[in-house]
């Protein structure tokens, strides 16, 4: 099993395509290439982490789509993400916050990027979206927004990576962690 990260795919709303510059003619053309991307590297056993605004008002429409996609999915709530996204079968009960351990290393997870989280001291990775790539990332802290990752679904071995690539984290001082 694979576990990867997302945010921000919000499904059936059209307006994103203009907000965010994305290179889709219609909201079907958007969504079912996020569908066709999402199932294109994410398999029937893995675990997909969605960290907020999945979808867009239509229950019926978020159901379909949920259903067409691979894999587990858990979700960190977004500011877009109402009843009729949090009433879909997640794997497990959607929270606004999360720390998991993937592959040995301590993750958390919000909608929102924040300068500060619980262990950054001691190795702690934060992954959030919200910004459609237009909050910088650090060494630290990266949006998994799939505006920032050719709108699919990503693994921590690439934001590994992308993290091995950005300056620096500017957090709390070292000191914080020992009071």
């Amino acid at each position: 099993m694979t576990i990867y990260f997302t945010s921000d795919t919000h499904f059936g709303h059209a307006n994103i395509i203009r907000y965010c510059n994305r290179p889709f003619a219609t909201v079907e053309e958007m969504d079912e290439a996020l569908i066709a991307n999402w199932n294109a590297v994410v398999g029937r056993g893995d675990e997909v982490w969605h960290l907020g605004d999945f979808g867009w008002h239509d229950a019926k429409r978020m159901r379909s789509i949920f259903q067409r996609l691979n894999g587990k999915k858990r979700l960190i709530i977004g500011n877009h993400d109402g009843k009729e996204v949090l009433d879909l079968p997640w794997s497990a009960p959607p929270s606004h916050y999360a720390e998991a351990s993937v592959d040995r290393q301590r993750v958390v997870l919000f909608h929102y990027g924040t300068r500060v989280w619980n262990g950054m001291r001691r190795g702690a990775i934060q992954l959030y979206g919200h910004s459609h790539g237009r909050l910088p990332g650090s060494d630290r802290s990266l949006d998994v927004g799939s505006d920032c990752w050719g709108y699919a679904p990503v693994t921590l071995a690439r934001i590994r990576e992308r993290l091995a690539t950005n300056p620096p984290h500017l957090g709390e001082p070292d000191e914080m962690d020992d009071a």
